[in-house]
C-alpha cells in the first residue's frame, strides 16, 4: 500500500491503532470542604477580634495622655475609636479588596492615634494577589503607618507608652528606647511581608499545577483526536478503493445499457436511466462523505441532504411509479445547521426505502413538519404487507442508524406496527446554523 493515494490522504501510523493514553492525574491531598471553610471562618474571625482589641488599646493609652482623670473623652479618641472598629470589621472583606484596605488603614494609623495592624494584616493579601507595583506602593503606605505608630507611642510620657513596663515594687517604668522601636517596627514588617510572600508562592504553585494538569488534558485530547483523524482516513480510503469503484462500474454499465438500442424497450432504458443517475448520485455523496472523513469536520451540508431536497426526494419517486403522499412545511430552513438537515433528510429517506422494500406497491405517508420555535417532526406511515419483502440486500441497521441520528442531536425516535401500519415517528429540536 502506497503512503499516499489520489486524494493525498496519508497512510495511518501503527500508533494510531494502540488504545489512547490515559490523562496523569497529579495527585493532591484535598482538605475536606467542611475543615477548610470552617478554618476560614475562624482566622475571619481572629482577624476582626484582634484588629478590635488592638484598637481598644491604641485609644485607651492615647485618652489617659491626652484626657485628664474624669474628663470627657476627646474627640479625636472618639473618631479613632470609631474609625478603628470599622477597619477591624472590615477585614472580612480582606481577600476582596485587600488595596483599597491596606491604604484605608494606613491614612487611619498615619491621621489618627491608631496602630496599624488592619494595614499589615491586609498587605499580606496585597503581596499574594496584586501587581508588583501594588504591592510595593502598599507596602510603603504600611510601613509609614508603622514607623507614624510606634512614633506616637514614643512620644506619649513613659507611663502612657504601649512599649513600657512598670516595676510593681520599686515603682520604676522602663520603657523602649529607639533602637527597640525600630526593631519592633522591622520584625512587624518582616512577619507580615514573610507571610504575603508565603500565600504568593503558595498561589503560585496552586497555579502552576492546575496549568500542567490542562497541558496534560490538551495533549491527551490532541493525541486522540490525532488517532481518530487517522482511523477515519483509513475507513475513507478503504471505501475509496472499494465502494466506490464497484459503484462507478454500476454506472458506466447502466449508461452502456442507456444508449444499447437493440438491449430492450424504452422502459429497460428508462429503468438504465435511473440506474445511472442514482449510481451517480451516490458517487457525489460519498465524494462528500470522504472529504467529511478526512477533514473531521461537518460543516458542508452533503449533495441532497437538506431540508429544500426533501420535495425533490419524494418527486423523484412518484416519477417512478411509486405510490407516495406528502406534506411537508419548513420555515426557516437556511438557519438550520447542516447536522440537523442531514439527519432529517437521512431519517426520512430510509423510512421511505423501507416501505419500499417491505411493502412494495402500498402508499406510504410522508409528514415532515420543521420551524425555528416548533423544531422538527417526523412521520412516515405505510401498510404491512403479508409476505416476503423485496430480496433486496441491506445492512439492517437502518432502524438503529435512524435512532442514532435522533439521540445525537438530542430528539426521540421510534419505529413500530400499529393496527396493520408500519409507523415511524422521529422529533428533532432545532438546532442553528454556527
Amino acid at each position: 500500500m502506497s503512503a499516499v493515494d489520489a486524494y493525498g490522504a496519508v497512510a495511518p501510523h501503527r500508533a494510531a491503532f494502540l488504545p489512547p493514553t490515559p490523562p496523569v492525574r497529579v495527585p493532591q491531598l484535598r482538605v475536606p470542604a467542611p475543615i477548610r471553610h470552617g478554618w476560614a471562618r475562624a482566622r475571619t474571625v481572629g482577624a476582626v477580634t484582634t484588629g478590635a482589641l488592638c484598637t481598644l488599646v491604641a485609644i485607651s493609652f492615647d485618652s489617659g495622655f491626652r484626657t485628664p482623670d474624669g474628663a470627657p473623652a476627646h474627640w479625636l479618641d472618639v473618631v479613632a475609636f470609631l474609625v478603628g472598629l470599622t477597619l477591624a470589621g472590615l477585614l472580612v472583606l480582606r481577600r476582596r479588596f485587600p488595596v483599597y484596605l491596606c491604604l484605608a488603614a494606613s491614612a487611619a494609623a498615619i491621621v489618627l492615634p491608631l496602630d496599624s495592624f488592619a494595614a499589615l494584616l491586609t498587605l499580606t493579601w496585597v503581596i499574594a494577589t496584586a501587581s508588583t507595583r501594588t504591592a510595593w506602593l502598599c507596602g510603603a503606605a504600611a510601613a509609614t503607618a508603622t514607623g507614624a505608630a510606634l512614633w506616637k507611642d514614643s512620644a506619649r510620657p513613659p507611663q502612657d507608652m504601649v512599649l513600657a513596663g512598670k516595676d510593681q515594687v520599686t515603682g520604676v517604668i522602663s520603657y523602649a528606647s529607639a533602637a527597640g522601636f525600630w526593631t519592633v517596627a522591622i520584625l512587624c514588617l518582616a512577619t507580615f511581608v514573610g507571610a504575603g510572600l508565603v500565600r504568593r508562592w503558595r498561589n503560585v504553585a496552586a497555579a502552576a499545577v492546575a496549568d500542567k494538569e490542562a497541558q496534560v488534558v490538551t495533549t491527551h485530547q490532541l493525541r486522540d483526536r490525532m488517532s481518530r483523524q487517522e482511523e477515519r482516513e483509513l475507513i475513507a480510503r478503504e471505501v475509496h478503493d472499494t465502494v466506490a469503484h464497484h459503484i462507478s462500474l454500476i454506472s458506466l454499465q447502466a449508461s452502456a445499457l442507456e444508449v444499447d438500442r437493440g438491449a430492450g424497450g424504452p422502459e429497460v432504458r428508462a429503468a438504465a436511466q435511473q440506474m445511472r443517475s442514482s449510481a451517480q448520485h451516490a458517487i457525489a455523496e460519498m465524494r462528500g462523505l470522504l472529504t467529511t472523513l478526512r477533514t473531521g469536520t461537518e460543516d458542508d451540508p452533503l449533495p441532497g441532504a437538506t431540508l429544500e431536497d426533501l420535495a425533490g426526494l419524494l418527486d423523484n419517486l412518484r416519477r417512478h411509479g411509486r405510490w407516495v403522499t406528502s406534506s411537508v412545511y419548513v420555515t426557516d430552513a437556511q438557519t438550520a445547521a447542516p447536522t440537523l438537515t442531514r439527519a432529517v433528510f437521512r431519517i426520512v429517506q430510509e423510512s421511505v426505502t423501507n416501505a419500499l422494500k417491505h411493502a412494495p406497491g402500498q402508499p406510504i405517508e410522508v409528514d415532515v413538519r420543521a420551524s425555528r420555535q416548533a423544531g422538527v417532526t417526523i412521520r412516515v406511515v405505510n401498510p404491512v404487507r403479508p409476505g416476503p419483502a423485496i430480496a433486496a440486500p441491506g445492512t439492517g441497521s437502518g432502524i438503529l442508524g435512524m435512532r442514532e441520528r435522533a439521540e445525537r442531536l438530542g430528539g426521540r425516535f421510534d419505529a413500530r406496527v400499529d393496527g396493520g401500519w408500519h409507523v415511524v415517528t422521529a422529533y428533532l429540536p432545532w438546532v442553528p446554523h454556527p
